[in-house]
């Protein structure tokens, strides 16, 4: 009789890692490629497309057409399944916002903003179904979207509290932590990428090594879990942590408002 399913995964395995066997690393760093695939020449510019590049303008198109399709037809007195699938992530991301600490005008303030983050790095690393390379394997992503968080919290801090109440979250609870304040916002984008990165890239090289090991059926399953899935997962742990912080900000600064308030106003009595 031939050999069963077990003893023919364990014979290919044993042919991969035996010594003078297939470099299974060698397999596997053949499939990291962050090499341009083209280049678009203008004039005398040269401008190197990678696959991460590509994933990530296939994404912001693919987000574009959801907006359109998600905004056309609604209706005022007959929901659609559409229209109820826009509000559903229309109140999670709200009350997420407003479980942070913001009100509802804050929240719905942040909400394209978060929303979009954590859709456009699903939808970029989902693309990896139809045989794309998933943006995040890419460190270069992750540590842009990381750093493009940190310009986000930034901002929201200071359009949603302005300078003075801002600052007021740097001092946070007293002013002499006003460097371990500012070296927060330097760890913040690093965690951020290096939490993207190690899921998406650990993801990519289990179902590298499986591909070169096992037959064809199961790849394909991990495949869906790991692209669709763990794209969905990555994608709201990203905008969750991201909106965590600005919602930090948002505490903070109130927390220290209320505190000199309290201050001045002891002073005032005691004066009078």
């Amino acid at each position: 009789m031939g050999e069963d399913f077990s003893q023919k995964f364990f014979r290919t395995l044993w042919e991969h890692l035996r010594p003078g066997g297939r470099d299974l690393g060698e397999t596997i760093r053949s499939s990291i490629n962050f090499a341009p695939r083209w280049y678009i020449r203008i004039g005398d510019w040269s401008i190197p497309v990678t696959g991460a590049m590509i994933s990530l303008a296939l994404s912001v198109v693919i987000l574009i057409a959801m907006g359109f399709w998600l905004r056309r037809g609604i209706r005022k007195y007959r929901i659609t399944g559409k229209q109820a699938l826009a509000e559903k992530l229309y109140l999670t991301v709200i009350r997420l916002c407003e479980s942070f600490g913001m009100n509802r005008e804050q929240a719905e303030t942040v909400l394209p903003w978060t929303l979009t983050l954590g859709l456009y790095i699903f939808f970029s690393n989902a693309v990896a179904v139809a045989e794309l390379p998933a943006s995040a394997v890419n460190p270069a992503v992750p540590f842009s979207l990381a750093i493009f968080a940190l310009f986000l919290i930034i901002a929201m801090g200071l359009r949603l509290l302005g300078l003075k109440n801002f600052w007021y979250s740097l001092i946070d609870p007293i002013p002499g932590l006003l460097p371990f304040n500012l070296l927060d916002y330097l760890i913040k984008p690093v965690s951020l990428a290096l939490r993207l990165f190690g899921n998406v890239f650990g993801a990519f090289i289990l179902l590298g090594f499986v591909k070169t090991v096992m037959p064809l059926v199961l790849p394909s399953i991990l495949g869906l879990w790991f692209d669709v899935a763990d794209g969905v997962i990555q994608g709201v742990i990203f905008m969750y942590l991201t909106t965590s912080y600005i919602g930090e900000v948002v505490e903070k600064s109130n927390s220290t408002a209320e505190r000199i308030a309290q201050k001045r106003q002891s002073l005032q009595e005691k004066k009078a």
